[in-house]
């Protein structure tokens, strides 16, 4: 079981561009913090993931009580929970908020010009946005990823709102097709045309994605979290098994039999790396599950609740009011999804 794909496939990743920055020197601007996000960019979604990738020129980079670091032509920089951040031609400037002289616009990409007049940086700001919030991913990622291009290849670089999370890495991938599909997003934003929103909207996810895969092969080695636990060769077997068969009445004695580990000892190094007990875990990503089929499909609540592991509706409904504070059928009739939608 592909455990990442198959939780991109049910909180559902999307992504956007909302502005293009056209700055000029001096210059300053602070972010919206993370409790306004959505309400801003993407009404609705649980969780937003902010990116800027620099176009040209470049700038300082600041955020918790991280020193400024250079944000430069080329770079990406992906906050993974939305972490208010300054953007500036030089450290020490004065930010002005962003809500004060942009207002997102749901029709189009605006140019956002702003500054002194001088020299020049410019930037795209999109966004990735989910119909559910994956905790034990976003919750566990860097609080800021950065991708480079330096002679003649990829840099992953990544910080906590304190300092590095992990020293900066030297990818054995080649940066050309980064470098393309970042330079055809850069041509797709300066122009309209039938499914332009929905190409950028895939390039956008695409990116997000190789990042995930990046840090999932190359910085969660000695962290714990999410990313982590797939990474181990026992707390990824169990969380695999888990996803392959959510519905199965799985028992901690059952995934460490089949993930070769002793019961004490997964259950220790689960809850060091996922931060839950597999039984925890798992009736979360039930109600995850859950939501999907209610919103996507039109399948009866008895059905949907042997789909994710109840064994009648009634055990189901309290499960899911608990975790989510209404009834499913509530829930159902308040995020259903616009198209017709068919069990499966």
């Amino acid at each position: 079981m592909d455990v990442l794909s198959e939780v991109l496939r049910v909180v559902r990743i999307s992504g956007a561009i909302h502005f293009c920055a056209e700055f000029t020197h001096p210059w300053a601007i602070l972010s919206s913090p993370p409790e306004m996000l959505a309400g801003r960019l993407f009404p609705g979604a649980e969780a937003v993931t902010p990116f800027h990738i620099a176009t040209s020129g470049q700038c300082a980079l600041s955020w918790g009580s991280v020193a400024p670091i250079a944000f430069e032509a080329g770079d990406v920089v992906v906050f993974a929970r939305g972490a208010q951040h300054v953007l500036a031609s030089r450290a020490g400037i004065a930010p002005v908020p962003i809500k004060d002289i942009y207002r997102p616009a749901s029709d189009r990409i605006t140019v956002l010009q702003h500054g002194g007049g001088g020299d020049e940086s410019r930037f795209i700001c999109g966004f990735l946005h989910s119909d559910q919030r994956f905790a034990p991913l976003l919750d566990t990622m860097p609080a800021l990823t950065i991708v480079r291009v330096r002679d003649g290849a990829l840099l992953l670089e990544a910080y906590t709102d304190t300092g590095r999370y992990a020293e900066p890495v030297r990818l054995q991938e080649s940066p050309g097709w980064w470098q393309a599909a970042i330079a055809h997003l850069a041509s797709e934003v300066s122009r309209t045309g039938p499914g332009n929103r929905a190409v950028l909207a895939r390039l956008s996810e695409l990116l997000f994605m190789e990042v995930l895969r990046w840090q999932l092969t190359y910085l969660s080695n000695g962290h714990s979290g999410w990313l982590a636990g797939l990474n181990d060769k026992h707390v990824g077997r169990a969380l695999s098994l888990m996803h392959a068969d959510p519905a199965r009445a799985w028992t901690v004695d059952d995934l460490a039999r089949e993930a070769g580990i002793s019961r004490a000892a997964l259950a220790k190094r689960f809850v060091d790396l996922v931060g839950d007990s597999p039984m925890q875990y798992l009736a979360g990503w039930r109600m995850h599950l859950a939501r999907s089929l209610l919103r996507e499909s039109n399948i009866g609540l008895a059905q949907l609740a042997l789909r994710v592991g109840y064994e009648s509706e009634a055990a189901f409904s309290r499960a899911f009011r608990r975790a989510v504070g209404v009834p499913p059928a509530a829930w159902r009739d308040a995020n259903a999804a616009d198209t017709d939608a068919t069990a499966s």
